[in-house]
């Protein structure tokens, strides 16, 4: 196997693997049928911990291990994505390596069951269907800025209280009825989003398989934008519009895929606690929506026909894949956004 070879470098790292020289750059191990030959020879035992676990993200929170797929992978955003009952949780006996677990720590001033209490209450407000689901990220984009403020003055003694009053306003109906009637703007969403869009795909220009490629120029060509070339605002806006109104009917079919997108990534997250603080953590979800929307209405406006539940599913996969699992998208976007004056929350909720 002339794609395998063993480059010895330290005492931890006995072999490496060389991706194929073919366009797609391929794991040089799978066999003509893309299935992997280490599985298939020695059997499931052999495979390295990345790929044994992969796709697959496996936290330690307390008392609890929770696993979640990662939809940078086909296969994963297909099943979390187009099944309507991808989201029932379930408890099983399985068994991880250590390495591969990640332990989440207790912030100062918290214990760990004060964090799975206040992430589960705001994961409730995600799933909540009284409210469209721009305005859910709205509402609890509200009650992290909240949270950010009492952690970074070390209030911690009002911290139940806080939790409290969200549980009462979660129960009320309080939580939701200040943005029931609420208009989107999709003039700001489009704008701002494909300014973002194109500023990192021209910042990170990298090697895409020849399906991402197409995927992303679906997108360009249907928004009508170019790389190098000024945007032209009306044009762009129009172009997202009819994306948007073709991309409803696509969506009618699997109602679902959005938030399933969203519960996924924000489980997966470990949502509000996997960043600096629940604010900024927020802000990146809400910057990830919008650019899931974008790329749908952009493939979608460039169609004749409607998109299949499959092409929506593998859009994901592939924001997912490019833009949300880079280490530097989250930091390019904000601070981009920041240095444009769309650093605050309110602000960047005009995006959903």
């Amino acid at each position: 196997m002339s794609n395998w070879y063993e480059h010895s470098k330290t005492d931890q790292d006995y072999g490496h693997i060389e991706l194929q020289k073919d366009a797609c750059k391929s794991c040089g191990l799978l066999n003509e049928k893309k299935l992997c030959r280490i599985q298939e020879r020695i059997g499931e035992e052999a495979l390295s911990d990345t790929c044994a676990y992969y796709p697959r993200t496996v936290h330690h929170l307390g008392d609890l291990h929770q696993v979640v797929l990662t939809l940078s992978c086909p296969e994963a955003a297909r099943l979390a994505l187009l099944a309507e009952d991808a989201f029932g949780f379930v408890g099983e006996e399985r068994t991880f390596t250590l390495d591969y677990i990640s332990q989440v720590q207790p912030r100062p001033g918290l214990s760990l069951g004060a964090m799975d209490d206040i992430r589960t209450l705001l994961f409730q407000i995600l799933r909540s269907p009284d409210i469209t689901l721009p305005n859910r990220l709205k509402v609890i984009g509200h009650y992290c800025e909240r949270l950010t403020t009492l952690i970074q003055k070390q209030q911690f003694a009002a911290l139940p209280e806080f939790l409290l009053s969200l549980e009462g306003e979660l129960d009320s109906g309080a939580a939701m009825s200040p943005l029931a009637g609420q208009a989107e703007l999709p003039e700001v969403q489009a704008q701002i989003t494909a300014v973002t869009f194109m500023a990192f795909l021209t910042a990170r220009k990298q090697s895409h398989t020849p399906h991402v490629q197409q995927i992303l120029d679906e997108v360009t060509r249907g928004l009508g934008l170019q790389e190098g070339k000024p945007m032209d605002g009306p044009s762009l806006i129009r172009a997202y519009e009819l994306g948007l109104s073709r991309l409803a009917p696509a969506i009618a079919a699997v109602p679902w895929l959005l938030e399933h997108y969203l519960f996924n990534e924000t489980l997966r997250e470990l949502f509000p606690w996997g960043q600096e603080n629940p604010s900024q953590h927020c802000a990146t979800v809400v910057i990830r929506f919008a650019m899931v929307r974008l790329l749908l209405a952009g493939r979608a406006a460039g169609r004749e026909t409607t998109l299949t539940p499959a092409e929506l599913a593998e859009t994901v996969q592939v924001v997912c894949r490019h833009y949300h699992h880079d280490a530097h998208f989250a930091k390019f976007a904000l601070d981009g956004l920041a240095a444009a004056g769309w650093d605050s929350l309110e602000r960047l909720h005009t995006l959903l």
